[in-house]
């Protein structure tokens, strides 16, 4: 752009830089200062915490990055169907990764189910032999009422035909699993005689009891 001021009788000629427009990046993106392209916020922040990726980041299979730490707790609380928090894909796989093992999370496949279908009540009583024969896996957990797990599954004979298997892989693979007195009376006073015979058969019935079965 060129300017001409008149002074008095003289006559300046001013050149002005022609200026730029600063473009703006879209709804959603930000300008890299390095390279000055205009990048996309979800790639740099995690969409749980609103903070920035720096490290410690997981990326699920649909390719968004999370903070591990942001992703493990959103996983908790969405265990039944764990969807992307961006896309709401699956990322089930993913979430199983990233989760560290609870023994506790066996207590979540144990239980009557109202309208449950065969096929559906296979694979929750495989899901709890997984979890019982995982490698970290504590066989006197116990819930926040203080019942273990051998009680939860053997107390109810009416459960018996779903357990009973169970019961007998725990024996095996833990044969020094915790079998309290309290747990052998409440079996005879449920009269659940089959599940008793199953203790009976891996020497879990304590010594001033044997008579009495």
């Amino acid at each position: 752009m060129t300017i001409l001021l008149k002074f008095k009788k003289y006559t300046y000629i001013v050149y002005m830089p022609a200026t730029q427009k600063r473009s703006r990046c879209k709804n959603g993106t930000r300008k890299n200062k390095k390279t000055g392209n205009c990048e996309s916020v979800l790639d740099k922040t995690c969409s749980i915490c609103l903070d920035r990726i720096v490290s410690g980041n997981v990326t699920t299979k649909c390719k968004h990055k999370f903070h591990k730490k942001c992703l493990i707790g959103w996983c908790k609380g969405n265990k039944d169907e764990p969807t992307c928090p961006i896309c709401r894909k699956d990322i089930t796989e993913t979430c199983k990764k990233i989760m560290p093992f609870d023994s506790h999370e066996v207590f979540r496949y144990i239980g009557f189910r109202h309208g449950e279908s065969n096929a559906d009540k296979t694979d929750r009583l495989q899901k709890i032999v997984d979890i019982v024969r995982h490698k970290d896996f504590d066989p006197n957990v116990k819930k926040s009422s203080g019942k273990s797990l051998l009680y939860e599954l053997s107390w109810n004979k009416s459960y018996n035909e779903d357990y009973k298997h169970i019961v007998e892989i725990i024996f095996k693979k833990y044969p020094n699993v915790d079998v309290p007195t309290a747990l052998i009376t409440d079996l005879m006073a449920n009269n659940n005689g089959e599940m008793l015979q199953l203790y009976k058969k891996h020497k879990k019935i304590p010594k001033q009891l044997k008579n009495l079965i």
